[in-house]
């Protein structure tokens, strides 16, 4: 769901640059006073894994779209809503400066619909869950699950409204948009949904305390640990499981050219684009593995700069 430059008007741009900017620096200011150990070391480990799980693109029950994973909520769930925003927004800064995923000028309105909507929103909607049904193993991955779901519709829901503020129905049918718009991310969140719920069943079953923050104190030392075994599964993901990535158009780029639009995108690679490594052809799939192993890199470490400055900013 990453939005292009020309996708949406400058004004909108702006305003969701602001948005960005205010709650990535609430986030920050959080982060800094109510700082848990658990962020200290899977922020940046977490923020790769959500990196490389983005690079692999699942098809839809057989039609012409493909999706992704967005990784709000099971941020949210492992990190809390603070440091799950921080989390994303590195990932999506990484994207569209290095790879051209998504536009530089359209950065900050892509922070808001998939950092904050999935990490804030999203982790309230798990939160609230868990009051309601309960906070043990079984209620806490279904108030995932749901949390997840929800969270990919309301992604695709702002964009709509996005869409709308920027474009007039008589250029665009603003109702055929929202109609393809949440049915072909109802399906995606599905996928969402599942990977959530997978995630989250295995830190479960082996690490419960990355998740249930109810149960006794748990030593720093698990968590960097942990935050060694996730940095490890990212590079794998990155590189073993891109090359197989879906070739389909995403859910927002399938309804951009079923509705005319996909022609006001531009991309303007700052370095890379289309994760993919300048290698002689034939060697488009080591292209991939070495693209997303860089991305990580660079998200492994940002997150682990990010980490040390809280570290020493924190009173």
């Amino acid at each position: 769901m990453h939005i292009r430059d020309g996708i949406l008007g400058p004004e909108v741009c702006v305003i969701g640059g602001a948005l960005a900017v205010a709650a990535v620096g609430y986030s920050l200011r959080r982060l800094r006073t109510e700082l848990a150990d658990r962020a200290i070391p899977l922020t940046g480990m977490l923020a790769a894994v959500i990196f490389a799980g983005q690079m692999v693109n699942f098809p839809l029950f057989g039609l012409p779209v493909s999706g992704h994973l967005l990784g709000g909520v099971l941020a949210a769930v492992v990190l809390g809503p603070w440091a799950g925003c921080i989390a994303l927004s590195l990932v999506l800064v990484v994207q569209a400066v290095l790879f051209a995923d998504g536009g530089l000028l359209s950065l900050g309105v892509n922070i808001v619909n998939m950092a904050v909507i999935g990490a804030w929103g999203g982790g309230a909607a798990y939160q609230l869950l868990r009051r309601v049904l309960g906070t043990g193993r079984q209620p806490t991955l279904f108030a995932a699950i749901i949390a997840a779901y929800l969270s990919v519709l309301a992604a695709a829901g702002l964009f709509c409204l996005e869409f709308a503020l920027t474009r007039s129905n008589a250029a665009f049918d603003l109702r055929q948009i929202s109609v393809w718009m949440l049915l072909y991310h109802a399906l995606i969140a599905v996928g969402e949904a599942g990977i959530t719920g997978a995630v989250v069943a295995f830190l479960l079953a082996r690490r419960p305390e990355l998740i249930l923050r109810e149960t006794a104190p748990v030593e720093p030392s698990r968590f960097r640990s942990a935050a060694w075994g996730l940095g490890l599964t990212a590079a794998v993901v990155a590189m073993v499981a891109s090359p197989w990535a879906s070739g389909l158009p995403d859910g927002l780029e399938a309804v951009a050219e079923r509705a005319g639009f996909n022609s006001l995108g531009m991309d303007r690679p700052l370095l890379l684009s289309d994760y993919a490594l300048p290698l002689p052809s034939g060697w488009d799939a080591i292209s991939v593995s070495l693209a997303g192993l860089l991305g990580t890199i660079v998200v492994l470490c940002l997150g682990w700069g990010l980490s040390r400055w809280l570290q020493r900013a924190t009173p």
